[in-house]
């Protein structure tokens, strides 16, 4: 026997609501397109450094740059394919209203701006810095919004 007196507006909110949440904060969108914008710049590193060019972009991630240092370059192609795809399905969920999209590509670039803490080149931490510093704007922002609209 079934309730007749339910509907589907008593149901808790899903993964539709947070989405559409998410899609209307400003904050997040911008949080969530620096993601787009290192898989754009790592995959361009990418590109140069099978071109055997010495220029690279501070943005990109210096894992791939390790990756085309130290593994075959059949190895480090596949690293750069991951790594370019995760963070653009990173930009994608986090647009949606993922956290965990936000903390894992955050917790995954954080790594790798302490590669470059440990060469000593200061203007990619810098950028680091405040590519999560927009990050983490838009992942706070996210949950505030989920917590004042009773979605998280």
């Amino acid at each position: 026997m079934t309730d007749s007196t339910f509907n589907d507006a008593t149901a808790a909110p899903g993964p539709a609501a947070v989405a559409a949440l998410a899609k209307s904060m400003p904050e997040v969108a911008r949080g969530a397109r620096w993601f787009w914008w290192i898989a754009a710049f790592t995959a361009i590193n990418a590109a140069l450094n099978v071109s055997q060019s010495q220029t690279s972009f501070v943005l990109g991630l210096a894992f791939t740059q390790i990756a085309h240092q130290s593994l075959a370059m059949g190895a480090a192609l596949a690293v750069d394919a991951l790594l370019v795809g995760g963070f653009f399905l990173a930009g994608l969920k986090a647009q949606s209203g993922s956290t965990v999209a936000f903390v894992l590509g955050a917790l995954v670039y954080a790594a790798d701006g302490l590669v470059y803490v440990a060469t000593s080149h200061w203007l990619s931490v810098v950028i680091h810095a405040l590519a999560l510093f927009y990050i983490a704007n838009g992942f706070l922002a996210l949950q505030r919004a989920k917590k004042a609209t009773g979605l998280g």
